[in-house]
């Protein structure tokens, strides 16, 4: 009985002694967190006013420059996100997103390290590929356009790979847009928003209908008055219009002709002649790109980008000859040039070619690299053709630094980005 009592005693005294340990440790480790969240938030030093701004819900100056909180829409609603700056109000330091509601797994990626550590270091304003920092500007713009009253219409110049072909009215009355219908019409005559109303046309058993969600478009577009609002991923798809889940990017090329006709735009017209435009620096792999651009007849007969090295090396030859990989079994790097330049010949202008927020398409079979580059330099030899003055002049990479987005989740990474230029803009009011 007495070696009992003496073995419970000693098995209380060693459970009490690894609990004040565990304790111990908690507090510790509590203690090593909470320093480390101190390195990474510099002491406030003063509060600064943000009563006459609209997005910022606090700022001040720190220790080491500046933090501002600043609130930004994004898909599942609004996100908060804490963004510091070095003393120079450009230099951003840090980027935390402390609240949101984006789509788990997607969205929601905008709090992963992988996207919030791109912004140490990043000069403001900042911008994800293929979008340009006077986009705001633009959407201003599209607001302020004067559109002339009537009906316009537009349409694929062929059929889809479906037997369709797309087709778009607009009305506008007033100098506004007061209907939009998108219809494809198959080679019988047959429209989609019909055989998709009696069930001939079928894509889910229990979801809206073709010719609903062509309706949503349309009335969408009636609602903003412009495309702004229509951003799409690297499928042509979108999710800034609730129930629509089928390609806009047909909807979205004859809007936008129906909207030129509207305002006026003049169709531009190409002179003969070969136009050439390259990069001012080498990207960050060190290569240089170019596109040249053949016209003859008012018609792009030739598109070809090309990538040279500082030696000369051009990137179509080393991925012929294997000295430029990509992958063991897709298309070498020459082939999806090849492939896209001869896509703008097809198509004889860049309004088929969609890109996500990682600069990529799938508008042209095959193609998987990203196609910034040769859109830009592409624009650029078409406008030179077009007898225009390119805009941005020569292809030096814009103010401010490109970042990626989250595949899939274009308006999540759009909001963090608008956010933290936001933020930075405020920033630039203060003395």
């Amino acid at each position: 009985m007495k070696n009992k009592n003496v073995r419970g005693i000693l098995a209380l005294i060693i459970v009490t002694a690894l609990s004040f340990g565990v304790i111990a440790g908690s507090k510790a480790l509590a203690k090593d967190q909470s320093a480390d969240q101190g390195q990474d938030k510099a002491q406030i030093t003063e509060e600064l006013d943000v009563t006459e701004t609209e997005n910022i819900q606090s700022a001040a100056r720190t220790e080491d420059g500046y933090l501002v909180t600043v609130t930004e829409a994004g898909y599942g609603g609004d996100i908060v996100l804490e963004v510091s700056f070095g003393e120079d109000k450009a230099t951003v330091t840090n980027v935390a997103v402390t609240e949101q509601n984006e789509t788990e797994g997607v969205g929601s990626k905008i709090t992963e390290e992988e996207f919030l550590s791109q912004f140490a270091g990043a000069k403001a304003p900042v911008y994800l590929p293929g979008m340009t920092l006077e986009e705001d500007a633009a959407s201003v713009q599209a607001e302020d356009l004067e559109l002339q009253d009537g009906t316009y219409e537009a349409k694929a110049e062929a059929p889809d790979n479906n037997g369709y072909t797309d087709q778009m009215t607009m009305t506008v009355s007033e100098g506004k847009i007061t209907e939009a219908v998108w219809d494809a019409v198959d080679g019988d005559g047959n429209k989609k928003s019909e055989l998709s109303e009696n069930g001939q046309y079928v894509m889910t058993e229990d979801g809206p209908t073709w010719a609903e969600q062509s309706k949503a478009l349309g009335e969408a577009l009636v609602e903003n008055q412009s495309l702004a609002f229509l951003t799409m991923d690297n499928q042509g798809k979108t999710d800034a219009v609730s129930g629509v889940s089928i390609s806009v990017g047909g909807f979205a090329k004859l809007a936008q002709q129906c909207i030129d006709q509207a305002s006026g735009k003049a169709v531009l017209v190409l002179q003969d002649g070969t136009y050439e435009a390259k990069t001012e620096t080498p990207d960050s792999n060190g290569y240089t790109d170019q596109v040249t651009i053949t016209v003859a007849d008012g018609k792009i007969t030739e598109a070809v980008w090309e990538s040279v090295d500082a030696d000369g090396n051009k990137k179509s030859e080393l991925s012929e000859n294997g000295q430029y990989v990509m992958t063991e079994d897709g298309p070498t790097w020459a082939e999806q040039s090849k492939a896209l330049g001869a896509a703008l010949v097809e198509n004889q202008n860049l309004d088929f070619l969609t890109t996500d927020n990682q600069g990529k398409t799938d508008a042209v079979s095959g193609v998987s690299i990203s196609v910034g580059g040769f859109v830009k330099l592409a624009q650029q030899c078409i406008d030179q053709a077009g007898g225009m003055e390119s805009q941005g002049g020569s292809e030096g990479p814009q103010e401010g630094t490109e970042v990626d987005g989250v595949s899939g989740a274009t308006i999540s990474s759009t909001a963090a980005v608008k956010g933290i230029n936001a933020a930075y803009e405020f920033l630039q009011t203060i003395d």
